[in-house]
């Protein structure tokens, strides 16, 4: 489309992005096709190839679920597709380092040209664009291809896109938004409370005068590749731990004596993310289940204010809605991510906060100068406060 074209700040601060992951990775020593040790949905794949759902033996530094004798990848199956298209070119080597750097690439291009289609000028879709990216935990997720990470980086890819997409005229991209918002709930499960948010966008699309009832019926067809991803999920799920909800977590070695979720986590997991840096035990940010959320994450403070300052219509009550309920959810897990810096678990919060940005107006009424202070200044400090905690991470900790 004509109104999504790449402008000057597009190409600079692409460069920008690309100068600080070539940076990156020199300072991890990685070479461009590397792969990661960590390498899960790589092994699985194999397997896939093979004819197996299993592994054929335990993997000591993996997260590995042990069911009726048999070994079995842990986690939601997506990244898994990506890892078995790859497999045949490069075997169990295959790039996954540089897979999650491209998706976030890719998720960079999306947030941009997604803004630039509402109207924004091409600083502000530019500053944006660096901001929930490279000025989030994104950064440091998306610079190897750890199993965790894997699917972090690509549901946060999959998640721009399905909003992406829904927000399009064509009526044939409505179909693909739901097939990505299965594909996002297929590498992050919790993804899919952003499902009422996304019916609400394709009911507004779709609303010509007809009527609720005729409008409701005619957005069920849109709503097709969504079911068809969650009955796929549901077959392999069963096929491997013999229930539709299981991926297998709960057979782990560390969910034997203590639930997977719980209510009573909320409390201490709450605080978990509101750790402030410390110098304890010499390290100066927490190594364990989070920090300061919207420090690591600095998008955060752009929402709260984008939302305070813009009438609260529909819209805005049913993605705050979804957005407490994945808050809830997350907190009633028994970690927040265990090892890392940040708070990575808010990073599956961000892309839907592109509902919000999308339409905000009071942004659009001001001078380009004026609308860019907020995001530049939080951008600045996500970033570098993203590339020193990643060299931190990978480096030090």
């Amino acid at each position: 489309m004509r109104k999504e074209r790449y402008t000057a700040h597009f190409f600079l601060a692409a460069a920008a992005v690309v100068i600080v992951y070539m940076i990156l990775y020199r300072v991890l020593c990685q070479d461009i096709l590397s792969h990661s040790i960590y390498d899960s949905y790589t092994r699985q794949a194999e397997m896939w190839w093979q004819g197996s759902l299993s592994l054929p033996e335990n993997i000591s530094w993996l997260e590995i679920a042990v069911y009726n004798g048999r070994y079995f990848i842990s986690f939601p199956p997506f990244p898994t597709v990506v890892q078995f298209l790859l497999y045949p070119v490069f075997g169990i080597n295959t790039p996954d380092n540089l897979i999650n750097t491209m998706f976030a690439l890719g998720a960079f291009v999306l947030i941009y040209r997604l803004l630039m289609r509402r109207g924004y000028s091409g600083l502000y879709a530019s500053l944006l664009a660096l901001l929930m990216t490279v000025g989030s935990n994104l950064l440091y997720l998306s610079l190897t291809g750890w199993v965790w990470f894997s699917a972090q980086t690509q549901g946060f890819f999959l998640s721009a896109l399905c909003v992406y997409l829904i927000v399009s005229k064509k009526k044939i991209a409505w179909y693909f938004s739901f097939l990505c918002l299965g594909f996002a709930f297929a590498c992050r499960p919790f993804q899919i409370v952003y499902a009422p948010l996304l019916l609400y966008l394709l009911y507004k699309n779709t609303d010509e005068g007809k009527g609720f009832w005729r409008t409701l019926m005619g957005c069920v067809k849109y709503v097709l590749p969504l079911v068809a991803v969650g009955i796929c999920v549901a077959a392999y799920n069963a096929a491997r731990f013999d229930s539709i909800f299981e991926f297998g977590h709960t057979y782990l070695p560390e969910f034997q004596n203590d639930p997977q979720f719980s209510l009573a986590y909320i409390p201490q997991n709450f605080l978990e993310i509101l750790k402030l840096p410390n110098l304890q035990d010499g390290y100066f940010w927490p190594r364990f289940n989070g920090t300061l959320f919207f420090l690591v994450n600095p998008v955060y403070v752009l929402l709260a204010v984008s939302m305070a300052r813009n009438r609260f219509g529909a819209r805005q009550i049913i993605y705050t809605l979804c957005l407490a309920a994945h808050f809830v959810l997350m907190l009633s897990h028994r970690t927040m991510g265990g090892w890392q810096f940040g708070s990575r678990y808010l990073v599956d919060m961000i892309p839907f906060m592109l509902v919000i940005f999308a339409d905000d107006k009071s942004d659009k009424t001001q001078s380009i100068t004026k609308t860019a202070v907020l995001p530049a200044a939080l951008a600045l400090i996500g970033i570098a406060v993203n590339i020193w905690g990643a060299v931190w991470f990978y480096t030090m900790a």
